[in-house]
């Protein structure tokens, strides 16, 4: 029996830690196989059809849930080595295009003083490749 997500009131999940976006679809939780043994599985972003970037509200919507839980956190920012290994996980992403994750369509950038998740401790990829910064 396969067991989905269950989010908190941040759209994260409880088990596995990936963000809920755009889908209200449930999915899989790559935490759990048939068996309900704790065992890494595939992202869910692997799981999600291919599709062009997030509409313009999307994006929005989604960088708005994520400042409002980077403050709530008391805004961690990550090492300057911390942003460039993201970075460069980013650049080598099947979701990238035209700079932007096609995932959740915030931009990908590590410009000095650039305001982004990659540069925000408490922030992970929807794909799953990098997660918070403890």
């Amino acid at each position: 029996m396969n067991v989905f997500c269950d989010y908190d009131k941040d759209d994260i999940c409880t088990t596995c830690g990936v963000r809920r976006f755009a889908s209200p679809a449930p999915r899989i939780c790559r935490m759990h196989t048939d068996d309900s043994v704790l065992q890494p599985e595939p992202s869910h972003a692997e799981e999600m059809p291919a599709r062009g970037a997030p509409d313009f509200l999307t994006k929005v919507r989604n960088f708005a849930s994520a400042t409002v839980s980077h403050v709530a956190a008391g805004m961690p920012m990550c090492s300057d080595e911390e942003i460039i290994r993201r970075h460069d996980i980013c650049l080598t992403c099947e979701h990238l295009k035209d700079n932007a994750c096609q995932l959740c369509g915030c931009p990908v950038s590590r410009a000095a003083g650039y305001v982004s998740k990659l540069s925000w401790a408490d922030q992970s990829c929807p794909a799953g490749k990098w997660g918070p910064v403890a």
